[in-house]
This record gives structure tokens, sequence and C-alpha cells, in this order.
């Protein structure tokens, strides 16, 4: 039951009607006897400043930001982890005493479930996007020590996407953009294919991808539910790290980082697979 004393958390996107987030965070509270609540919050890219200084006054303790806000919440906080630095974009905020701490928990859960799926040293990926989800998968890999083309629908994104990246990793490995036209071909030589845009995502505009995963490849994709991207990938057969996989291990991150507690990802996992789904 919300009291007085409950504290608030929510997640800000653009749509955000289809969030899963909601119903994994409050089945953790719930578990853990907390008196805490997270709702969705729909916000529109040009108010997300003034939403992030609501949801301060209003004394919400943490909230997480999914598409398209990424990039522009690392901008507004008041002080960033070393990846959300790093990326230029955060998922994950925690209430400071002014404004908002950023964190990134999209890249450490992508570089662990995508390590634990077989990726590694001198093997090569692409990636599908430019915005916030893809420079995080894009950290990910190459933190694990693989060479990363990224491809966008907007070239100077991915140019722009790709300099960020090499700033980040100047000893390597090697990181460059390629056109999205091209994004077919280079995923045929590569090892792993990374989903990072918009395309599959309820209530944006549908679009097709330009790669397909095929036999052999890691297939790994940040939109969860029964997207093309991901049917395309079991029915290649291919390892497939599922946008739920990395909902639940971000969550989990950012969870710690709300509350202090480890997070019962059990818990977590069984809203996840209880939870309805947008249409």
């Amino acid at each position: 039951m919300i009291s007085g004393r409950t504290q608030l958390y929510g997640v800000l996107g653009h749509p955000v009607g289809h969030s899963l987030s909601p119903a994994m965070h409050n089945a953790a509270f719930e578990a853990l006897g907390l008196d805490a609540a997270y709702v969705a919050l729909p916000v529109a890219p040009e108010r997300l400043p003034e939403a992030l200084a609501g949801a301060h006054a209003l004394g919400f303790r943490g909230l997480n930001v999914t598409v398209p806000h990424k990039q522009r919440a690392a901008e507004l906080c008041g002080a960033l982890d070393e990846v959300s630095r790093l990326c230029g974009a955060v998922n994950t905020l925690r209430r400071a005493a002014e404004g908002w701490e950023g964190f990134n928990t999209d890249a450490p859960a992508c570089r662990d479930l995508a390590q634990a799926a077989g990726a590694g040293p001198g093997q090569r990926a692409v990636v599908l996007g430019a915005g916030g989800a893809a420079l995080a998968g894009a950290w990910a890999l190459l933190a694990l020590g693989l060479e990363v083309k990224l491809a966008a629908r907007r070239p100077a994104a991915a140019a722009g996407a790709a300099a960020r990246l090499r700033a980040a990793f100047p000893a390597g490995p090697a990181v460059g953009a390629v056109p999205w036209e091209a994004a077919g071909g280079e995923a045929a030589r590569a090892e792993v294919l990374l989903q990072a845009t918009s395309v599959g995502l309820a209530g944006a505009a549908p679009g097709a991808l330009p790669a397909s995963p095929r036999p052999g490849q890691l297939a790994i994709e940040f939109v969860y539910g029964d997207t093309a991207f991901a049917r395309a990938a079991r029915a290649a057969g291919t390892a497939l790290v599922t946008g739920e996989a990395l909902l639940l291990r971000q969550g989990a991150l950012a969870f710690t980082l709300f509350t202090g507690r480890a997070a019962p990802e059990p818990v977590m996992a069984r809203a996840l697979g209880a939870a309805p789904r947008a249409p």
C-alpha cells in the first residue's frame, strides 16, 4: 500500500507505456519488504529538462531513462559514472542533494551477457544504431576486445558515435562507422551482430534492418518482445541475448544503485515473465 512515506521511482521514455520495468521493480520492492513504488512516466523529448527537475522536486529517489532520452539525460546530470561519461549516455539516475547522478547499467549488463555467450577478443561486431543503447552496446563489445563497426540511418550519427568510442578506447580495439546499406555485408563477416535501433519497439515507427543474424553468430537484441530480429536469430539457430535478458540484468544493477540492496533477480525474472506485453 502506498503511504505518505513511500519512496518513489520511475522510468521516463517516449513512448513508455510498453515498459516492463514497473512490474520488475515493484516485484523486487515487495519481495524485500521495501516501502517503494515504481511507475512509468511518459515524457516528450522537449520536456525532459523540466521533467527531471520536477521529479527531483517531488522527491523521487531514482529514475530510469529509456528511448529517446539516454544521451540528453546524461547532459543534464550533475555527475556521471565512468561508463556514462565515456558513452555519453545514461539509463539510471540516482537522487543527489542537487540534481541527479547518472549511471549506465546497460553497458555492463551487455558486457556480462555477451561474454557469457562467447564474445571475446579478436572477434568482429556490427552494431545497428547510434543512440544511447548502441553506445552502451558498442562500449560493452569494445571492453571485451572486439572490433566494432556502427551503422545508422543517419551517417553523421554513426560517425559521431564511433569518434566518441575511439576517444574512450584510444589503445583499441578498432571502432568505425559504415554506411547503413553496407551493414549487411559487414555483418556477414562478423561474429556478433547487435541490434540497438528502435525497430521492433512498441509504439515506434516500423522499419527494416539492413542485416539479419546468420548461423554461428551471436545476436544481441536491445528491444524486448517478439521482434523480427529475435525471430530471425531463432530461425537461424544462432545464440541470442534477448532484450528481456538485458532488461533484467541492467534492472538488477539499477535496483542496487537505487536501494543499496542486492537485487532479487529470480523474483524480477518471474515478474518479467508474467507481465502483459503491449500489443
